[in-house]
């Protein structure tokens, strides 16, 4: 029964790490970029998008939004 509890404890902290290393990893936001950085996407550690950038040589100025 003492190895039991033991082990219960172990996921127990376990469960707990991995709750805080997603937590941290939400907050790390990551940029990849193509076309020698001419197109550039962001999104965060849950893969969430947050932004892109588009030289302006690529677009139509009237097809920019």
């Amino acid at each position: 029964m003492k190895d039991l509890m033991g082990m219960m404890k172990q996921v127990k902290d376990m469960q707990e790490r991995m709750q805080r290393l997603q937590e941290e990893l939400a907050t790390l936001e990551v940029t990849g970029t193509w076309g020698g950085g001419r197109v550039a996407v962001t999104l965060n550690g849950r893969g969430d998008f947050r932004g892109v950038k588009i030289d302006p040589s690529l677009m139509k100025p009237d097809e920019a939004e």
